[in-house]
């Protein structure tokens, strides 16, 4: 099964945290089609677009975001220094939900202060 297709934990954790309108992203335009259907299916509104995070310009053209959410995103090595790189410029906050995978250590080394709460944390 793709990685976009499962529900993950994490995920559910962020949508029982916070709801209202969104954008979401994903770099697999599956994923964003499944999404819109069950965003259409029951009745939520919001905007989903297909983004690469190693070519986030259509993303970083609106930012910034008053909040950036991001679930389960550190499932590859590849995606950490990315990652670091590119949340911090999406929004003054940043809220990663993670169910403690390896590469979380290495990932909140490298952006520095973090206040942890898991299974979510607060990036500023």
């Amino acid at each position: 099964m793709p990685y976009w297709a499962e529900l993950w934990p994490s995920g559910v954790a962020l949508a029982r945290a916070l709801a209202g309108r969104v954008l979401a992203v994903d770099w697999s335009p599956a994923a964003i089609d499944l999404l819109r259907r069950n965003a259409e299916r029951n009745d939520v509104s919001l905007e989903a677009e297909v983004v690469s995070w190693t070519d986030p310009a259509p993303v970083l053209a609106r930012a910034p975001f008053g909040l950036v959410l991001a679930a389960d995103v550190l499932y590859e090595q590849r995606n950490v220094p990315v990652l670091a790189a590119l949340l911090p410029r999406l929004g003054g906050e940043v809220l990663l939900a993670d169910p403690g995978r390896p590469l979380l250590r290495g990932f909140l080394d490298q952006i520095g202060t973090v206040w942890e709460r898991p299974p979510v944390y607060r990036l500023r």
